[in-house]
């Protein structure tokens, strides 16, 4: 069906084609019939201008007018405006005779829309055929044939000559009463005949391709099978990596990279368009150093020995360290590498073993100090005066004080990490809460320091945990105590709109660079880790009250310039509407 649909198809172009010849012989013939009417112009423009043919004009001579114009072929000699013998529907050129101005005669030039025509505009078609239409007679080079049908021939269509048909292509000369048409025309027969020439050569070229086709798929049909298979391996293959959340790449022998897929991509930040048929050692930053301590499988499933187990290498990228777990296997074709982002596990760790640092410190104080005075208060207790022992006791106290403190927050954060700390949601005032928080504070600073409170008259209820709502101001107002070791004004300030309760303390203490503002509540971290300043702590306080805060649908954040004090503030949702406010 497609052969035999190409065969119409070409036969159907063939026919296209021909009116399109005949349209291009008809322009050719428009053109040159242009041409012979200028030049007929232009040989009546010059009889015009002849002296000789001005005389005759100016002095009346008709007689050597006549004589004149025997000579001049296709040209008319005329004093009248109109009456000039001239044959039918020839196409003219006139040129006015003048003298002084005025017109004493003219020149007609004409070219005769005859037999002569059609064989000078045959010729200069390069042999299409052409004819001359009018008043229901075909002239062509041959002779005049009348046609059964009058009526103009309008653009291109059939026309029967007697007892043969034509293929036509036709355009109007002249605009007068009886329109001249010229045409260029073909024997319908053949072009047909060489339409179904096309058509036979296309469908036999077809035929023969199809033979060839079967031919060849049934030699090849096998290898396009396994061909296709293998593609549709490769294609599943290529999803699955592109889908896989491990980084895979291959750097075969030459050290050079030739896959890299969206998760390494991702990982690591490097471009695959940028990466891939460039040297690994190029493109990959510390590339020599890895690949000296990353293990290399010699098979897939061997990574169980421990000579293959995975190596984490750190890999600096535009500034950035991202820490990689990463493998290889040996194949055919190099080197195949598998790595993951352990980053965040990477800096857990670490900051898990700082952790056990800072709480074995902070653990040693207390306990060296609990351990010393018992022995003290053991071995000499009946020896000392009432002063020391009070002091010792009070040491004592303190250090157990903070002892528990110590256990109630990493108790605290492993309950808030395991999901089993209990957080109730129920009304309470925040005002005798925070009237009782700055009580306890004033009892464990000293003169240097000055606690303040400033709320609202009226303050609605808050919904929430009291007890670790007490606990989160608590720890942020001793935190604030902690990081002002001058001493200085502390304010407690609460406020309250529609929606929210806002607890706010203020201190004059060291503050909080700007670059480490946002890390401040992450688990671990500590300002002075190194403990230049002598402040010490665990690193969990300030996580555990962002924790809590959220735990009862709150928010809590902090400003700070450094060297000019810190504000904390969170805030709880209200229990009810307020229904007045006050300054205080």
């Amino acid at each position: 069906m497609a052969v035999w649909s190409f065969g119409n198809y070409a036969a159907r172009r063939e026919r296209e084609n021909a009116d399109q010849r005949l349209a291009g012989a008809l322009g050719a013939a428009s053109g040159a019939y242009r041409n012979m009417l200028d030049e007929a112009g232009q040989r009546a423009g010059k009889i015009a201008s002849s002296r000789r043919v001005q005389r005759a004009f100016l002095k009346g001579r008709e007689g050597e007018l006549t004589r004149i114009q025997r000579t001049k072929p296709n040209v008319v000699l005329t004093r009248k405006t109109s009456g000039a013998k001239i044959p039918p529907n020839a196409g003219t050129r006139t040129v006015e005779v003048l003298s002084g101005g005025r017109r004493i005669g003219r020149v007609i030039a004409f070219v005769p829309l005859d037999r002569r025509l059609a064989a000078r505009l045959t010729r200069a078609t390069n042999g299409h055929q052409l004819a001359l239409k009018h008043d229901g007679v075909l002239v062509g080079q041959n002779g005049s044939v009348r046609l059964e049908s009058p009526q103009p021939l309008t653009g291109t269509g059939d026309l029967l000559v007697g007892d043969s048909s034509y293929r036509a292509v036709a355009t109007r000369l002249g605009e007068g009463k009886r329109p001249v048409e010229l045409v260029a025309l073909k024997r319908s027969s053949a072009i047909d005949g060489e339409a179904d020439a096309a058509r036979w050569r296309v469908m036999g070229v077809g035929f023969g391709l199809i033979a060839a086709l079967l031919t060849i798929a049934y030699a090849v049909a096998p290898p396009i099978a396994r061909s296709r298979v293998s593609r549709q391996e490769r294609d599943q293959a290529d999803r699955v990596l592109a889908h896989v959340g491990d980084g895979i790449f291959l750097v075969d022998h030459e050290g050079v990279i030739r896959l890299w897929n969206p998760a390494a991509e991702a990982i690591t930040g490097l471009r695959a368009d940028a990466i891939r048929g460039r040297q690994a050692q190029e493109t990959i930053p510390g590339w020599t150093a890895i690949t000296a301590i990353v293990p290399v499988a010699p098979k897939p499933g061997g990574m169980h020995e421990a000579s293959s187990s995975a190596e984490t290498v750190p890999l600096e990228i535009a500034g950035k360290e991202i820490w990689l777990s990463v493998v290889g296997v040996a194949l055919a074709e190099g080197t195949v590498y598998a790595f993951r982002d352990v980053t965040r596990e990477r800096r857990l760790e670490d900051l898990r073993s700082e952790f056990v640092a800072t709480i074995s410190h902070e653990l040693r104080t207390p306990l060296a100090s609990l351990h010393g005075a018992a022995l003290t208060l053991r071995e000499h207790g009946q020896d000392l005066n009432p002063q020391t022992q009070h002091d010792l006791l009070d040491m004592i106290a303190v250090q157990s004080r903070r002892l528990a403190d110590l256990v109630e927050e990493i108790l605290v954060a492993g309950q808030l990490d395991s999901g089993s700390l209990h957080v109730v949601s129920e009304p309470f005032d925040p005002e005798e809460l925070v009237w009782a928080t700055a009580a306890a504070a004033r009892v464990r600073v000293d003169e240097s320091m000055r606690i303040d409170v400033s709320m609202t008259a009226v303050l609605p209820m808050v919904r929430g945990d009291a007890r670790r709502t007490r606990q989160v101001l608590s720890n942020l107002v001793d935190n604030a105590i902690k990081y002002s070791p001058d001493g200085g004004r502390l304010e407690l300030i609460v406020d309250a709109d529609d929606e929210y309760v806002r607890f706010s303390i203020r201190d004059e203490g060291l503050g909080i660079p700007l670059g480490e503002q946002r890390r401040i509540f992450d688990k671990f971290y500590r300002l002075d880790p190194d403990q230049r300043r002598g402040i010490g702590g665990s690193g969990l306080g300030l996580y555990i009250c962002q924790e809590l805060v959220r735990s009862m649908n709150g928010r809590i954040h902090v400003e700070s310039d450094p060297g000019e004090g810190a504000v904390f503030t969170f805030e709880l949702p209200v229990a009810e509407r307020i229904t007045a406010t006050s300054a205080a």
